[in-house]
């Protein structure tokens, strides 16, 4: 089955985004695509997360943030979007991704498990963890696997995804440029077999944030890349390359 994925690159300065948002809208009229993968918790500055105390004024703010852009999704030419956002449920604080469609609009999916906790974020400090689990779910037409920001450089997760039926794994960053990056999404889809869309933030103020997200065959081929001048970018895939690759080394080892 063919299927268009847009990866894009955010700013993540609250001062940029608006406009940012404004281009992404007129690039998904111009050219629709089936699925829009967001970087990590877009739509509030990583700045918070910089200091250890949790500030709960912001931490609302961040909430609200995100609560009002839930409802914009629809904004966008495509049939379905992926990210991650923070909630809070039952007392507790978590990074959290979800699918949103037309269909059956916003849905949760697994929270954040592996919480760096040093100065570039102190996220075992906010967050409460998730599960350790890595379940793909369907959304739409494809099945779909979460690996946020940090935990792609854990290939065990990506193989679980895999085996589990995922298709695509969608990978929100909010990350530095290091080449650690694009190999770990590299080696996701080839544990996985399945397509990669990693997408970060972009820092124009600082150098903190690297952009640079990109889209991965299941074959560890970078397909797509962008880049502060082409935030956007779309690819047709075809989901069958998916089923190929699983009867394959490594995916067609049986583990006892």
């Amino acid at each position: 089955m063919a299927m268009k994925i847009t990866v894009c690159e955010l700013p993540d300065e609250t001062a940029r985004r608006a406009r940012a948002w404004a281009d992404l809208v007129r690039y998904l009229r111009a050219a629709p695509t089936d699925v829009v993968v967001l970087p990590e918790m877009p739509f509030c500055e990583w700045e918070m997360f910089r200091t250890r105390s949790v500030d709960l004024a912001a931490w609302r703010a961040a909430l609200a943030a995100h609560d009002a852009m839930m409802a914009r999704l629809a904004e966008l030419e495509t049939r379905m979007v992926l990210s991650s956002r923070p909630v809070e449920a039952q007392g507790k604080r978590f990074n959290q991704g979800f699918s949103w469609t037309r269909e059956d609009g916003y849905r949760g999916s697994r929270a954040k498990y592996y919480l760096p906790d040093e100065p570039d974020g102190w996220e075992a400090s906010w967050f409460d963890r998730g599960d350790r689990e890595f379940p793909p779910q369907n959304a739409g037409s494809v099945r779909v696997g979460f690996q946020l920001c940090t935990e792609l450089l854990f290939s065990q997760a990506a193989w679980e995804i895999g085996q589990r039926g995922g298709q695509l794994i969608a990978a929100p960053r909010a990350t530095g440029g290091h080449r650690r990056w694009s190999m770990a999404a590299c080696l996701a889809a080839i544990m996985g077999g399945c397509f990669v869309a990693s997408t970060n933030r972009r820092s124009y103020d600082d150098d903190a944030f690297a952009g640079r997200s990109w889209l991965v065959s299941p074959e560890g081929e970078i397909l797509l890349e962008t880049s502060a001048d082409s935030p956007f970018l779309t690819a047709e895939v075809d989901l069958s390359a998916v089923d190929r690759a699983r009867q394959t080394y490594p995916r067609n080892l049986v583990i006892p």
